[in-house]
């Protein structure tokens, strides 16, 4: 994917705003990030509406899944399939990591693994829609109306519905509907592909790297408030700064890098190779022998330390063959 400059601003400055404004019916609605508190709030939400959904008969989702299973539903050949369709997926994969050079081969392997996707997609919505049931979707739906209240707004600073009932009580629910999806829109995030984009383009990597060196605050706030893209932008930059600082031998081309599909697929490759050359590293020094120059340890002690002249050393075995001067000069004689 390619961004122009004008595009890339846009979205950085929607990530560093961490809000949104949009228009629904004509009404301005202001949407912004939850507050750790709001966070915390929602968790209590989930835990009492998972409780109540459990008193009302709902099923938890693997007791749902065993149910589905046993009514047929979702048989052991669908479990089949899947596992089927993940191994030829992440076989196209490894052969895609392979084909560096020609570009054909790739959007060959690229479109086969679209299909494979779609079909395995195919089947999990089979199971899913199922699932949809579960107490755990129910407890999920309240929370995120409850993080849509707490995250609207109709002006700076005043929430749109003053409380949580005002919300349940909406009477438009159509416009209700609407902007539960425009939030969870915006919650949700960026797109992984744009943010990725972001991560490697020099207009975002110039801030990445100055920050890293400066230690100044990535967004101009503390990590525990970073929104969802925030997270997300600072995962990838960090993701190739690694790849950027790579040997040249084992660095990806620039193609590479700013394909995704063929990035994955290469850093999967490269890292599977890795763990198979220390592991066998590991497995020979597990089968060298026992002697080692590490065996033993010896201690160096110079003329200057107080214990040099209480230590006894071994005459060398050539002094212990001359027994004085006398015996020296012999020897001198003797050679000339």
């Amino acid at each position: 994917m390619d961004l122009s400059s004008e595009e890339q601003e846009k979205y950085l400055n929607k990530i560093f705003a961490s809000m949104a404004v949009v228009y629904i019916n004509e009404v301005k609605i202001i949407f912004r990030h939850p507050s750790t508190r709001l966070k915390y709030e929602a968790g209590i939400m989930y835990e009492d509406a998972y409780n109540r959904a459990i008193k009302d008969g709902l099923l938890p989702l693997k007791e749902l899944e065993l149910l589905i299973k046993k009514r047929g539903l979702f048989t052991d050949e669908d479990q089949k399939q899947i596992s089927s369709l993940e191994s030829k997926i992440e076989a196209q994969e490894l052969l895609l990591a392979k084909t560096l050079k020609v570009k054909a081969n790739q959007d060959r392997i690229k479109n086969y693994l679209q299909e494979l996707n779609a079909e395995l997609d195919k089947i999990r919505y089979k199971k899913y829609t199922t699932l949809m049931l579960s107490v755990e979707t129910k407890a999920e739906e309240e929370r995120n109306l409850f993080f849509c209240w707490g995250c609207t707004y109709k002006d700076e600073t005043n929430l749109y519905w003053d409380t949580y009932c005002d919300l349940l009580k909406e009477r438009d629910s159509d416009f209700k509907n609407k902007v539960l999806i425009e939030f969870l829109n915006f919650y949700r995030g960026i797109d992984n592909s744009i943010i990725r984009c972001l991560a490697r383009s020099n207009l975002w990597r110039i801030r990445y790297v100055t920050s890293q060196k400066t230690s100044d605050p990535l967004f101009g706030r503390a990590t525990i408030d970073y929104t969802n893209d925030m997270i997300n932008l600072a995962y990838w930059s960090n993701f190739y700064q690694n790849i950027y600082e790579m040997m040249p031998e084992d660095r990806p081309t620039d193609s590479i890098i700013e394909d995704d599909e063929a990035l994955d697929s290469y850093m999967k490759s490269y890292y599977a190779e890795r763990n198979k050359e220390d592991q066998a590293r590991r497995g020979a020094s597990n089968t060298r022998g026992k002697l080692s120059a590490f065996d033993k340890e010896e201690v160096i002690v110079t003329q200057s330390n107080e214990l040099y002249e209480d230590i006894q050393y071994d005459t060398p075995r050539e002094a212990q063959r001359i027994k004085g001067r006398s015996d020296v000069k012999k020897r001198s004689v003797s050679r000339r």
